[in-house]
C-alpha cells in the first residue's frame, strides 16, 4: 500500500530536534529565539490570528470577507472575536477568488479580508490587495498550506502573512508557525501579548518527536500496508486511526491549546529547517504533480490553470469519490477524501456554481516526491481506467 504521504521532516531533523530538547535544561532562561523584523515565531496559524485580532478589538458585529473554504477552527476563532464571516468561493481550475466579487461584498461593516491559499497553489491575489487598500481594509493571508521556500513569502502589502509547520505541512518543525506582521506597533503589540503567553514544555515536545518517528516508520510501504490490513481487520475506522496521530489540536477547547508559545527546542528547529529548506523538494514536487496531471483527463483536474502551484496534495474531482478510493485502495494506493480537515462556509440561499470549488467530489492522491515511476505510471493507469 502506497500511503497517503510522507512527514516533510528527516530523521536527521528529528535527531537535531532531540538534542535541543536535551541541552535545554542546561540553557539560561532568556527570551524566545530571535525575531526579525516584521517576524513572530507562534504556536500556530490559529494563535496567530487570535493574537492579531485580539490586538486590532474590532467592534463587534463587524464583517471579515473570507476564502470560503478553510479549516473549521479558522472560522470559529474569527465568530469567537464576533466579527460575521462574508465567504467568496474559489475557483476550482484557477484556486483564486473574483476580485469583482470581494469588491461586492464590502459593506460599509467590513473591516478585513482573509485570503486563504489551498492545496499548495498560491492565489492571485494584486487585484484583491488594491481593492482592500482602497476600502482600507485589513489584508490576511493564510499561507498555512502553501509554504513553497522562497517561491512565495506573502504579498509585500498584506498586514498579516502567516505560515504553518505543523505535523504535515511542508517544512515542518512539528508544531509551529510564521507570522509576518506589516505594521510595527501591530506587531509590537501582537509580539508583547503572544510573550504573556505560557510557554509549552520542553519534554512535551519530546514526546511529539517519538511519535513523528513512530509516524516516519509507519509510512514506510511495508509496514504502512501491514498496518492498514491491521486495522481493516480489527474492523476499525482506518480514517480515525490515522487522524488520530496527525491532528494538531485534537478537543474542542481550541482556545486553551493554542494560547501558548512553543518550547525553545520547537523555536530552534524551526529556525534551522527554514534556514536550510531543500528548495529542490519543491521543484521535484511540482513536476511530479505536473507529470501525473499532464496524463489524466482534464475533468480530474483541480487547480491545473493555477499560476503558482507547489501542489502541498494533490486532489482530484470525481462524481463517485468512494468508488475511486475504493479502487486506488484495492490497488495499493491510500487514496482519501479527508487528507485535509477542510470545511466550506456556504452563504445562506446561495446556488453553486459548477466552477466553484467544493469538497464533497475531491479525492486526494497518495503522491509525493519519492515515488518510484513505476508506482507513478501504475496510478496513472489505475485514474485513466477509472469509470468516471
Amino acid at each position: 500500500m502506497i500511503p497517503r504521504g510522507k512527514l516533510y521532516i528527516s530523521y536527521k531533523n528529528l535527531v537535531e530536534g532531540a538534542y535541543y530538547c536535551l541541552t535545554d535544561r542546561f540553557r539560561s532562561p532568556g527570551p524566545d529565539v530571535d525575531q526579525c523584523a516584521n517576524e513572530m515565531v507562534c504556536l500556530s496559524v490559529r494563535t496567530g490570528i487570535d493574537l492579531v485580532l485580539n490586538a486590532l478589538n474590532f467592534p463587534p458585529g463587524f464583517e471579515m470577507i473570507v476564502t470560503d473554504i478553510n479549516i473549521p477552527d479558522m472560522f470559529a476563532i474569527i465568530n469567537w472575536h464576533e466579527l460575521t464571516l462574508v465567504p467568496i468561493p474559489v475557483n476550482k481550475y484557477t484556486l483564486n477568488m473574483s476580485p469583482a466579487q470581494v469588491e461586492a461584498a464590502i459593506t460599509p461593516a467590513t473591516k478585513a479580508i482573509l485570503i486563504t491559499h489551498l492545496f499548495g497553489g498560491i492565489m492571485e491575489i494584486e487585484a484583491i490587495v488594491a481593492i482592500a487598500k482602497k476600502h482600507n481594509l485589513i489584508i490576511f493571508e493564510d499561507c498555512a498550506q502553501a509554504y513553497a521556500g522562497n517561491l512565495y513569502s506573502g504579498n509585500p502589502a498584506s498586514d498579516v502573512v502567516m505560515f504553518s509547520f505543523g505535523f504535515i505541512k511542508t517544512n515542518t518543525a512539528i508544531s509551529g508557525a510564521m507570522i509576518k506582521i506589516k505594521d510595527p506597533g501591530l506587531y509590537a503589540e501582537v509580539v508583547a501579548q503572544n510573550g504573556h503567553y505560557h510557554q509549552q514544555s520542553t519534554a512535551g515536545y519530546f514526546k511529539k518527536l517519538f511519535k513523528v518517528l513512530f509516524v516516519k516508520l509507519l509510512t514506510n510501504k511495508v509496514i504502512y500496508t501491514g498496518f492498514y490490513n491491521l486495522v481493516m481487520a480489527l474492523g476499525k475506522d482506518f480514517e480515525q486511526v490515522l487522524g488520530g496521530f496527525t491532528k494538531g489540536f485534537p478537543g474542542n477547547d481550541i482556545f486553551r491549546q493554542i494560547r501558548h508559545r512553543p518550547s525553545t527546542p520547537n523555536q530552534r528547529l524551526l529556525r534551522k529547517k527554514l534556514a536550510n529548506f531543500d528548495q529542490n523538494s519543491i521543484t521535484k514536487r511540482i513536476q511530479l504533480a505536473k507529470d501525473i496531471l499532464s496524463k489524466i483527463p482534464d475533468n480530474y483536474k483541480i487547480g491545473f490553470e493555477n499560476k503558482r502551484h507547489s501542489y502541498w496534495v494533490m486532489p482530484v474531482e470525481t462524481h463517485n469519490p468512494d468508488e475511486l478510493i475504493k479502487h486506488l485502495r484495492n490497488n495499493g494506493f491510500d487514496a482519501s477524501q479527508k487528507a485535509s480537515s477542510l470545511i466550506k462556509l456556504s452563504e445562506a440561499g446561495g446556488v453553486p456554481k459548477p466552477e466553484e470549488l467544493a469538497l464533497d467530489n475531491l479525492v486526494y492522491l497518495p503522491v509525493y516526491p519519492a515515488m518510484s515511476a513505476k508506482d507513478r505510471n501504475k496510478l496513472i493507469q489505475l485514474i485513466i481506467n477509472f469509470s468516471h
